[in-house]
């Protein structure tokens, strides 16, 4: 329960790390941009300078103050400018005429009549006959010159304003990405832990839904390889008691016995007993290799018809007294591994002749890349729940098998291994002898 807790918090906990620190790259990016921007010259930005923006908007204040001073040509100029002081919120100072001026205030003056210092931040106004009127300081701030506590509220302003907008923009652009980043690592946690049915359901990003898909594809792969195996590992321990407990029993009858040949008998039942657990374990661990390694395919071009009559005739021998065989193979040549294919077909035939009546029809034929094997029998059939199960190792329908039926049911697992490492698939319908049809798939990538 704590932990379903902490999640959340530490999710909101990241949120508010991630805006303070947007704030603040914010904060920085606006100072920077202030810096540059002001650094650029006029034909860029499209903006005046502001030394040529000041000395404009006092024109009018200065041809006024001119015309004032006019009007007052009979007083002493300056009571003219003390009479005049209280309309202005700057101080109104003459000058003296020994004056020295910056160059450029100089420059500035003999063209327009008036200039402006920055320096100083004062207009200076040439009233002729050598006087000059000083207007100022006036105090006209650029907003990089203003104090550190005012430049900081404008930015930080900027910047929230900004930082909220991008993050809510972010958040929304972002926040199905990072709940489907969040469901993957969930299903990843549960599947190592051992919950082989999680799966990462409702991912809709594009960016990870093809990873779910994959995550979701491993876990059943994953979650059926366990279940087979644990199928398989009960089935071996089913398989290994058999003979065991015939052992267990010739051994405890072999005490009791006073007849030679009886003795000879159990123990000959015994010697059978240790080759067949011989044989299911070569067997075992014969398919097992085959399952976990990747067999190389020596691929040869044959003709159909030639090659199936060679496994038809080398299976008579197994087949039963009475029993019709009928094949029906397409006049063609293909590309396969002919060991491998042929290992299919007498697995199949052998299962017919252990099931079928009567009959079994063997066709093979050629459809587009693909090489499709199906074995027809007029036996009992199989049930729909058992169609998979069958293809299993150490599966049967029949349980009760004994040393003369034989077999380990390795025989369809076989088929179905082979078919896959074909590029393929095995599976059994319902055929139209009644009995049962085993399809298999066989891929000619190479052609």
């Amino acid at each position: 329960m704590n932990r379903l807790f902490t999640k959340p918090l530490l999710f909101n906990t990241r949120i508010i790390t991630y805006l303070v620190i947007l704030l603040s790259l914010q904060c920085i990016i606006a100072y920077g941009a202030l810096l540059v921007f002001d650094a650029l010259p006029a034909s860029v930005t499209g903006i005046p300078d502001d030394h040529v923006i000041f000395h404009e908007s006092q024109r009018g204040t200065v041809n006024l103050l001119r015309l004032q001073l006019d009007e007052y040509k009979d007083l002493p100029i300056k009571q003219a400018v003390k009479k005049l002081q209280p309309y202005f919120s700057y101080p109104l100072r003459l000058l003296p005429s020994d004056t020295v001026l910056p160059k450029d205030v100089l420059t500035e003056l003999g063209k327009y009549g008036f200039a402006y210092d920055e320096d100083k931040e004062v207009i200076v106004v040439d009233l002729h006959e050598g006087r000059l009127l000083q207007l100022g300081p006036i105090v006209v701030r650029h907003i990089l010159e203003s104090n550190t506590m005012s430049l900081g509220v404008f930015l930080v302003i900027w910047a929230l304003f900004s930082a909220i907008v991008f993050f809510i923009l972010i958040y929304l652009a972002f926040i199905t990405v990072w709940t489907d980043l969040f469901k993957i690592r969930q299903t990843t946690e549960q599947i190592g832990q051992g919950n082989l049915k999680a799966r990462a359901e409702n991912v809709k990003s594009w960016v990870f839904k093809p990873l779910a898909n994959v995550l979701n594809n491993m876990g059943s792969h994953i979650e059926h390889l366990v279940s087979t195996n644990q199928t398989i590992s009960h089935a071996m321990a089913h398989e290994l008691r058999t003979p065991l407990a015939r052992m267990r029993f010739e051994l405890s009858m072999l005490d009791e016995v006073n007849n030679d040949q009886e003795r000879l008998s159990l123990q000959k039942g015994m010697n059978d007993d240790v080759d067949e657990l011989e044989t299911l374990i070569n067997a075992s661990l014969s398919y097992f290799k085959m399952q976990q390694s990747r067999i190389e395919l020596n691929l040869t071009r044959v003709s159909l018809t030639g090659w199936i009559d060679k496994v038809c005739q080398s299976v008579e021998l197994f087949k039963p007294k009475d029993f019709e065989l009928i094949c029906h193979i397409e006049d063609t040549r293909v590309l396969i591994d002919i060991g491998l294919a042929e290992t299919i077909i007498k697995n199949l035939l052998l299962n017919a002749f252990k099931y079928a009546v009567h009959r079994a029809i063997l066709t093979v034929s050629k459809k587009g890349h693909t090489v499709v094997i199906e074995v027809d029998d007029d036996g009992p059939g199989i049930p729909l729940d058992s169609r998979e199960t069958i293809f299993m190792p150490f599966s049967r329908l029949d349980t009760s098998r004994t040393r003369t039926t034989g077999g380990y049911g390795l025989g369809l697992a076989y088929v179905k291994l082979i078919a896959e490492f074909h590029g393929g698939k095995a599976f059994a319908v319902t055929s139209p002898m009644g009995g049962a049809r085993f399809v298999v798939t066989l891929s000619l990538d190479g052609e």
